[in-house]
């Protein structure tokens, strides 16, 4: 998720500290507010998914290469390398394909909105899930800007009944989190799943314990907020897939400006040959 935030604002240590709620009323309205400042940004990915046998054997190793940037607030990805590799003139042109696609369905701002709203609802869903324990408040130096961040415990919470796939994985996972007071904005997530979690008796979805994520992100000079690094590692199958023990691995860097506008004016017509 990536927010903008306006200039840094302290707060006083002894002040009350906000609940879960505010803090995430106050994420989802920068969100919404502020995600359009995205558009300006295109970064470089490197993700490494590493699937093992029960043994720790690697099955599979790739590494891949892409260039992220957004589109309506909508992140894209394209694909540069594969394994160190620059991808043949067949997979570049799917790939140009797939990209074009996906760039033209989210110029659509109604589309757009739509996977938007369905992110935010995600993590509406996995925070109402959880309990924020312990807190406490820290003035933290930001590239010579102070920022009021606070740090929290994740603990499930009993009293709250699961709705859906993302709920009943938050009632499972215990961490550690600091979020941006001013902003909402998660600084760092660090969870590990602390039980088994089945759903239909491990038919539609099973992780087991010992799955572990962890995620940062950090804002740039303009107050743009970016996932710079992602990690995590666990043993997960979803519907009838066998179960893969994978590691995997994405940073984000070179993040770079630059101004495009896309804009899809009515529908896509097939141009005849002459």
């Amino acid at each position: 998720m990536c927010i903008s935030s306006a200039p840094s604002q302290t707060t006083a240590p002894l002040a009350p500290l906000p609940n879960a709620n505010e803090i995430l009323q106050r994420a989802l309205a920068n969100e919404r507010k502020l995600a359009a400042e995205r558009e300006r940004y295109e970064c470089r990915v490197t993700t490494t998914a590493i699937e093992t046998d029960s043994n720790g054997n690697t099955k599979k190793n790739i590494t891949k290469v892409k260039d992220q940037f957004f589109v309506n607030g909508i992140a894209v990805e394209r694909t540069l390398q594969k394994n160190g590799q620059a991808l043949t003139p067949e997979e570049t042109k799917k790939e140009d394909e797939r990209v074009m696609n996906e760039t033209l369905k989210y110029s659509n701002q109604a589309t757009a909105k739509k996977e938007e709203d369905k992110q935010n609802q995600e993590l509406a869903d996995f925070l109402e899930a959880m309990m924020l324990a312990n807190g406490r408040r820290e003035l933290v130096n930001d590239r010579g800007v102070g920022r009021s961040v606070l740090f929290y415990d994740i603990l499930p919470n009993p009293r709250f009944e699961a709705k859906n796939l993302n709920q009943h994985l938050a009632q499972v996972m215990q961490g550690k989190i600091s979020i941006d007071e001013q902003t909402g904005e998660p600084v760092d997530i660090n969870v590990r799943s602390v039980a088994d979690w089945k759903i239909g008796w491990g038919l539609f979805a099973n992780v087991h314990k010992g799955l572990w994520l962890h995620i940062h992100n950090h804002p740039e000079a303009d107050g743009v907020w970016l996932t710079d690094f992602a990690e995590g590692s666990g043993d997960m199958r979803a519907a009838l897939f066998l179960h893969p023990y994978i590691h995997f691995k994405e940073v984000t860097d070179n993040c770079r400006l630059y101004t495009a506008t896309a804009t899809q004016v009515g529908p896509v017509q097939p141009v005849k040959k002459p």
